[in-house]
């Protein structure tokens, strides 16, 4: 079997998780990595003796054995990038947040013209635990969501609305608007929105977000995301004709994701129908081969060894759907 080669684009923290995620991946390896300066990229490849550093996107698009460019920069540069490497025939993953929906189709028309594979960095949607609870529940209905990751330093790219212009809404948000997509599936179009966002108060950066968003089907989803959190809160619950799910982990499951890591905690899901109390909740494991970081990894380089046209159609669909639900958010903020 011939292993995907895999190029990175950017040297910061999620670019190291992503490196190590291919170097676990069974059909993939890191062949190199860029940064605008060299020495950046050598002290990043420093972990990684089988790869290369090199200066500039456009140096690893024209390196020997990449197949594929995973795209880890500032929002504002993700698209020429993209755009780039998708010219050049290489296959692309895109780390989120997005500039907005329209940049989300370029890309994916992009791709779709050149037969290749367009990737959003989601890693909860490839655990089995989504396919499974999507399955489980029939005819949802409503769905609430929330994410909060606690930053208080005005230094993370985060509070700089010029490079991260939607602030959390485009980044913690994001998961609640692609649990939308994954879990609720609202057919018809968005009907109503409204946005409750705080900004800081130095930066102007949006630090938390809170709404409702409803569909033309009577589906409906509130969502809660923010900075400002004096904890870590990922939870989730779906309802559904026939129960409700529930999680508080449906970003990164506490068991085995990339940033964390607890053997005994089991990976899964709350269920519950009709009158059941706390007491009749039944938890229902859904163990992966492997973590869902790793997981998306596998799926890309599969996913682009097979030509599957209609697969990646799929995965490109839901990040455009994913963005337009984002952008809703932000234009009711």
């Amino acid at each position: 079997m011939k292993m995907f080669g895999f190029g990175i684009v950017g040297t910061g923290i999620i670019a190291g998780v992503t490196a190590n995620a291919i170097e676990k991946a069974t059909n993939a390896h890191l062949v190199a990595v860029s940064s605008r300066k060299l020495k950046t990229a050598e002290n990043f490849t420093f972990a990684f003796k089988n790869a290369a550093a090199v200066q500039g996107f456009e140096a690893l698009l024209g390196f020997e054995g990449v197949d594929g460019v995973y795209v880890a920069t500032p929002t504002a540069a993700k698209e020429e990038i993209a755009l780039a490497a998708i010219a050049a025939g290489k296959h692309v993953l895109v780390e989120k947040p997005f500039l907005d929906a329209g940049s989300v189709r370029r890309m994916t028309e992009a791709a779709a013209l050149a037969g290749v594979v367009f990737m959003d960095a989601t890693h909860f949607v490839h655990h089995p635990r989504t396919a499974a609870v999507a399955a489980r529940v029939s005819a949802p209905r409503s769905l609430h969501t929330a994410f909060y990751w606690p930053i208080e330093d005005r230094g993370n790219i985060r509070f700089d609305v010029s490079q991260e212009p939607m602030g959390v809404i485009g980044d913690l948000a994001w998961y609640s608007m692609r649990a939308v997509v994954e879990y609720l599936r609202p057919q018809g179009r968005v009907t109503r929105v409204e946005t409750v966002a705080e900004r800081d108060k130095v930066t102007g950066a949006v630090v938390r977000a809170s709404g409702v968003i409803g569909f033309e089907g009577g589906e409906m989803s509130t969502f809660d995301a923010g900075f400002t959190g004096g904890t870590l809160v990922q939870e989730l619950r779906l309802l559904g004709e026939d129960g409700a799910v529930a999680m508080d982990d449906f970003v990164g499951d506490w068991h085995d994701s990339s940033a964390f890591r607890n053997p005994e905690t089991a990976v899964g899901y709350r269920f519950k129908t009709g009158m059941a109390t706390r007491k009749d909740e039944v938890f229902v494991e859904t163990p992966a081969r492997t973590p869902a970081y790793v997981a998306m990894m596998e799926d890309f380089a599969e996913l682009a060894g097979s030509g599957d046209r209609v697969g990646m159609a799929a995965y490109a669909s839901s990040s455009v759907k994913t963005q337009e639900l984002v952008d809703a958010i932000w234009k009711a903020a």
